[in-house]
Order: structure tokens, then C-alpha cells, then sequence
């Protein structure tokens, strides 16, 4: 397979330096920075680590170069007794942090619950990890204020002169009796209370999150946070705080009538649990807020296949078997493709996800002219589509288990709002086809959502479709 070469447009360094004394650090994910060799000193390599930078220095050079990975988010390092706040960007301009959270967690009301809120919007967007536990927590007051149910709780209380429910008679003869104060009663009873282990967890989870959110170093989206942390807060008032870790929402009975606390409870241990929101760096718990940005779109880019009119999900597990000589079975691996779904007409469509692969165009480097095809989507994004990519959607497609499929891979835009969405493209020389669609995952992202329904509805189907041509420059 011969690809062109890639457009050279840069290497992503924008000319910015790290050094002692700033007390903001900024980047974007998947781009390099540099920083001065005192900087790279005060913080420790395994701190660099942790956070997924990568520090390295060419011989002659006078400053060191930083990388970041796929996470994005906020640290508050201590670098010689001063706190540094490390802010990463994501590397899409204008992506809608808001909407890949509310469809990662299977809930659409975001929106209309900031809105209730009343809190600074605006300040919110303009600080991703601000995004993330807002939104969290916006979710959580719109719960509380309509949905919470009341439990019945087992109450210990000393009742004096009357008597309710059971009597501790061995508490009775060894306190009340004993110090002569027999119209004091022990007793045992339930009563309906809003104080259930359901309704702690959630509110153990908010104040989480509002302790999360003083590692943002921007002070508007602080007291946008504080003034939704206290909202959700007072409507949990006669909640008792307990300190409750991820586990203790795996013990949760959400049966029957608490049933519709599942999702709630499901956020809430994403947040505790750090499948989203990493707190394990730093020196102290609340210290970062750090999140695969990858995993994030993986998961709503899911949860938005489900939901698509007239298709359903296949969940068939596939292997790849090696046999000897003689048919016996030497092993097996799983095949395992991000999205498999059957559409109303019977089509079933092979998707993989792919966000590492989204670079805007002022970061791109060179590409390998047997590596990668650029294709521009928008006006301000590339999408790289590898090689690699490439046989791995086909090797899905020719899968026993998969015949006859259509495949594709899905990459994220961010389209502005006078952009139309972009079609489709398809290579061709393979079969199957492979095909290339977009997600948009900017400000217009929810209108749009019908428009990748639409392109997923006619892949296959369509002869119009524009055509990537391996060996053909983009």
C-alpha cells in the first residue's frame, strides 16, 4: 500500500517556555514544549512520569523538550515550596467537554441542569477539568432535586418517657435501670429517612468533587464550582457525610424501587473510582484532576452508537484460533473491534475508533510516504489515516465471524458553527472498503448527532461517495 507523504506544517512546539517563576503552566495534549533545565530539575522524573510527560534533551541544547500524552487536566505541583499549577489542554479546539461526558455516562440533561444551576457557564468552559466535575456535579443536583427517594433506616435512640418500636431490653437493664433513670427507654425502629447508604454515596461524591475542584487554577470556574457544590449540598442537608470509597457503591442493593439510582450511582463511582477523573498524583489526594480524553470519546462515541435509530449492538465474541499440523488447538485471541452493530436493513457495520489520530493542522509534522494519508476534514483539523489503521479494519472485516460487513473507521471533528458536516470517504483497493466518518465533538456537536446516524445509514450504499485512493495524494 503506497501512501503520499503528509503536508509539512510544523512540529507543534509554539515558542512558549517553561520556567521557575510561572505560576501557570500550558500545553496541549500530544504536543511538545520547551522548558528550561531548572524547571525539568524541581520536579522529580518520577512526578514527569506520572503525569504521562516525556522530558528529553538532545546533546547542544540549551532547553529541554517536554511531550504529553493522551490525558489532559490539571496538576498542582509543588516545584521549591511554590505551587505550579500544569494545565493540559485538549488537543481539539473547542471540543465540548460537556457533551462526550453526558453521552460517556449515558445522560443527556447537562444542559438544562447548569442552566438550573446558575452557575458561570461560560467560566466552566473555558477550564477542561472545570467541565468534567461541573458537569458531574450538575448532574447530581438535577437528581437531587427531583429523584431522591426516602429509605426505611433502622434507628438506636434513647426515648425518655415514651416507647417506640423495640425495646433494647439488655441496654434497659444495664444503663436506664441501673442508674435509676427508668423513663429513659432504648429503643430500636424504623422510620423513613432520606438518610439511605444511596443517598450518602452520592453525596460523598460531591463532596469529592467540590474538593477536587480546588486544584483549578482559574477563579471564576472555582466559584462557578463552589456555587454548584453547594446547591447539591443543601438539597442532601439531612444526609449524614460518610467517607465512602469506589467499593462501597458495589454494595449498594439498587433493586426495584431504586432502581433509577443505578446511573447516578454509576457516576459516582467513576469519579470516586478515577475511571475519568485520576487523583493519584501529586502529593496529596485532591492535588489533580487528569483524564484519557481517548477512553472519553471511546466510551461516548459508544453510548451514542446505542442510541441510533433502528440499529442494535452485536456482542459476539470473536477469536483468532492457531492450529497445529494435525487441527489440534494451540491457542487463542480475542478480536475484539471497538463497535459492532447490525443497521435495519441487516448491514452489519464494523467501526473503530480512532481519536489519537486528530491533530489540528498547526502541529502535524511530516508523515512516512509509506505510513499515512492526510485528509482535511474541517478547516482546522487533519486526520491521519495510518496504514496500520487500515489493515486492522480490514483484518475485522474478513474475520469468519464478520462477513460480509462494512467497515470504518471514526474520527472526531470540531466543526464551527457556519461548517456543514463532512462526508464520508472510502478507500478503495480492499476488501471490503474501507471507510473513513466523521464525529463532530465541538459547540454543534448535539445537532449533529442525527447527521452521523444519516452517513452510518447510507455507508455502503451510496456510489457518490468520495474516494481516498491509496497512492493518490490528498
Amino acid at each position: 500500500m503506497a501512501l503520499e507523504p503528509a503536508e509539512s506544517v510544523g512540529h507543534g512546539r509554539d515558542g512558549q517556555v517553561w520556567d521557575l517563576g510561572q505560576p501557570v503552566l500550558e500545553m496541549r495534549e500530544q504536543s511538545e514544549v520547551r522548558a528550561t533545565a531548572e524547571l525539568v530539575a524541581a520536579v522529580s522524573p518520577a512526578t514527569w512520569e506520572r503525569l504521562g510527560l516525556v522530558v528529553r534533551r538532545s546533546p547542544g541544547d540549551t532547553y529541554w523538550i517536554v511531550r504529553s500524552s493522551d490525558l489532559a487536566g490539571v496538576v498542582r505541583l509543588d516545584v521549591r515550596s511554590t505551587h505550579v499549577h500544569l494545565r493540559i489542554q485538549p488537543k481539539l479546539v473547542d471540543l465540548d467537554l460537556f457533551f462526550l461526558a453526558d453521552w460517556a455516562f449515558g445522560s443527556q440533561k447537562s444542559g438544562r441542569a447548569f442552566s438550573d444551576a446558575r452557575a458561570e457557564l461560560q467560566a466552566l468552559r473555558a477550564e477542561p477539568a472545570a467541565c468534567l466535575l461541573g458537569w458531574y456535579i450538575a448532574e447530581m443536583v438535577a437528581f437531587a432535586t427531583r429523584w431522591t427517594r426516602r429509605g426505611y433506616v433502622v434507628r438506636h435512640e434513647d426515648l425518655v418517657g415514651r416507647v417506640r418500636g423495640h425495646i433494647d431490653v439488655a441496654r434497659y437493664a444495664a444503663m436506664s435501670l441501673a442508674q435509676a433513670r427508668p423513663h429513659v427507654i432504648p429503643a430500636r425502629f424504623t422510620e423513613p429517612s432520606h438518610d439511605t447508604p444511596p443517598n450518602q454515596y452520592l453525596k460523598a461524591g460531591i463532596r469529592h468533587a467540590a474538593a477536587l475542584s480546588r486544584a483549578v487554577p482559574l477563579p471564576a470556574a472555582q466559584r462557578a464550582l463552589q456555587e454548584l457544590s453547594r446547591r447539591g449540598l443543601s438539597l442532601l442537608a439531612g444526609v449524614s457525610d460518610v467517607r465512602l470509597t469506589a467499593r462501597d457503591g458495589q454494595r449498594l442493593n439498587l433493586a426495584g424501587p431504586l432502581r433509577h439510582y443505578r446511573q447516578p450511582v454509576a457516576f459516582t463511582t467513576a469519579v470516586l473510582d478515577g475511571t475519568f477523573l485520576s487523583t493519584e498524583l501529586g502529593t496529596h489526594s485532591q492535588e489533580a484532576i487528569m483524564w484519557s480524553l481517548n477512553v472519553l470519546y471511546e466510551e461516548s462515541l459508544r453510548r451514542v452508537l446505542e442510541a441510533w435509530p433502528g440499529a442494535t449492538s452485536v456482542r459476539t465474541p470473536l477469536r483468532a484460533t492457531v492450529e497445529g499440523s494435525l487441527g489440534e488447538r494451540l491457542g487463542a485471541s480475542a478480536v475484539k473491534p471497538d463497535y459492532v452493530f447490525r443497521r435495519g436493513d441487516g448491514t452489519l457495520l464494523v467501526l473503530d475508533a480512532k481519536y489519537k489520530d486528530v491533530t489540528p493542522r498547526s502541529a502535524l509534522g511530516a508523515g512516512s510516504a509509506d505510513d499515512v494519508v492526510d485528509v482535511a476534514p474541517t478547516k482546522r483539523q487533519r486526520v491521519r489515516v495510518r496504514r496500520a489503521d487500515v489493515y486492522q479494519a480490514v483484518a475485522y472485516g474478513r474475520h469468519e465471524g464478520l462477513g460480509g460487513s462494512t467497515v470504518g473507521l471514526l474520527y472526531p471533528v470540531t466543526l464551527a458553527h457556519d461548517e456543514p458536516y463532512p462526508a464520508p470517504l472510502r478507500l478503495r483497493e480492499f476488501d471490503p472498503r474501507v471507510h473513513v466518518v466523521f464525529f463532530d465533538v465541538g459547540p454543534t456537536a448535539s445537532s449533529h448527532v442525527t447527521d452521523l446516524y444519516a452517513v452510518l445509514d447510507g455507508l455502503g450504499v451510496s456510489a457518490a461517495q468520495p474516494v481516498v485512493t491509496a497512492g493518490t495524494p490528498i
